[in-house]
């Protein structure tokens, strides 16, 4: 059977699956909270990224962290002297997180009720995330949230995605069948070329990544499915996680107001991605 997707699917990695007003760096003290703060003990963070989610947080050809994430959380860092941001990779960002072996984590985390009950988001947040449908091209039954009813929609455990689908499911009569992501991109794309699911969900920078990685054509739904911001995320109920909350959004609103976001956004993501708008749910 000839193939609908143009190209081989390839094997390059890719995870598919989220101031004060002044141009210039602030004192040491500008964002210091505090607990161990307020002693002017310079504290070590231990911060999860991911290595291999392009183009956010992922490893170079020698090993260092790099990506959207990585170079935002380092000109926060650059603003807060008080903190020390020490980058790993963990197997689970939230067992981590809970644990307490890692202080801040950030994978794109889009906020919803139910993450709310349990961890501490950022107020500022650090992109925008428009998620569209993708599918076989050709394909032009699948443009808004209703045209997913009657469709089998694959989605990652515990994600964003997940969690707009499941509460659309819920109020509408469980009419999507929804199957939970196994594996990487390249199974998914397979799975879409088979009909082994009907569409994905996901944000439209990132599909026309996996479309030049995997030399693939994908359709999309002209609008997006659901629009929301994307945080860092810390821990809940703990004083010296709010401090460092508030210190990092402190730095983020600065960040954003000199044009240092915006100008990563661009590097990084190919476009603007930076900016508050009521299109966009927030927490």
């Amino acid at each position: 059977m000839k193939k609908l997707f143009k190209g081989s699917l390839g094997t390059a990695a890719l995870v598919l699956a989220g101031s004060v007003l002044l141009g210039f760096a602030l004192p040491a003290k500008a964002f210091a909270g505090g607990g161990e703060q307020a002693a002017g003990k310079v504290i070590k963070v231990p911060v999860a990224v991911a290595n291999d989610f392009i183009p956010y947080a992922y490893l170079d050809e020698k090993d260092n962290y790099i990506g959207y994430e990585v170079e935002l959380l380092r000109e926060v860092d650059k603003l807060l002297p008080q903190y020390e941001f020490v980058y790993e990779t963990v197997a689970d960002q939230w067992v981590a997180l809970t644990s307490g072996r890692v202080d801040l984590i950030t994978h794109m985390w889009e906020s919803n009720p139910k993450r709310l009950e349990t961890y501490l988001f950022g107020k500022e947040m650090i992109t925008t995330w428009a998620s569209h449908l993708a599918f076989k091209p050709g394909r032009t039954d699948l443009n808004r949230a209703s045209d997913m009813e009657g469709k089998i929609i694959q989605v990652g455990q515990g994600s964003g995605a997940a969690y707009f689908v499941e509460t659309y499911n819920a109020q509408h009569g469980n009419k999507i069948k929804v199957v939970y992501s196994s594996g990487g991109t390249e199974i998914t794309l397979s799975k879409l070329e088979t009909g082994a699911i009907d569409a994905y969900l996901g944000a439209k920078r990132n599909l026309e990544v996996t479309e030049k990685n995997y030399n693939v054509t994908l359709g999309k739904s002209a609008e997006p499915i659901y629009n929301v911001y994307t945080y860092f995320v810390f821990r809940k109920d703990d004083p010296d996680q709010l401090a460092l909350r508030d210190a990092t959004d402190g730095a983020l609103k600065t960040l954003r107001a000199d044009g240092t976001m915006s100008r990563l956004s661009h590097e990084w993501l190919g476009g603007e991605y930076t900016k508050w708008g009521p299109e966009y749910g927030g927490n």
